[in-house]
């Protein structure tokens, strides 16, 4: 982090005010990077689902092996589920903020 990139008015002194706003731009910056990451946890565990469970329709798993891993695939649902969840439920509390 050089002091050009924070010295705005470009007097070579880095003031207070200037050194805030650099870290409540940052913060902002690692705040939205943040809620993209978790946007796309959440996609991609709804996708997970939606491309699992039509998976399982295919001719190549037989009724005994889809049967045999039922535990697992119910565990599999609720995982992924919870995670869309908790992602829709935590943006709806913020947005209601």
């Amino acid at each position: 982090m050089s002091g050009s990139t924070i010295d705005k008015d470009g007097d070579g002194v880095v003031t207070e005010s200037e050194l805030k706003i650099k870290e409540e731009t940052l913060e902002l910056e690692l705040r939205e990077e943040k809620a993209d990451t978790q946007r796309s946890m959440a996609w991609i565990s709804m996708w997970s689902m939606i491309i699992f469970t039509l998976g399982l329709f295919l001719p190549i798993f037989s009724d005994g092996r889809i049967n045999a891993l039922a535990d697992v695939l119910g565990l599999f649902y609720i995982a992924q589920a919870g995670i869309v969840g908790a992602y829709m439920g935590v943006s709806a509390w913020i947005n209601k903020k």
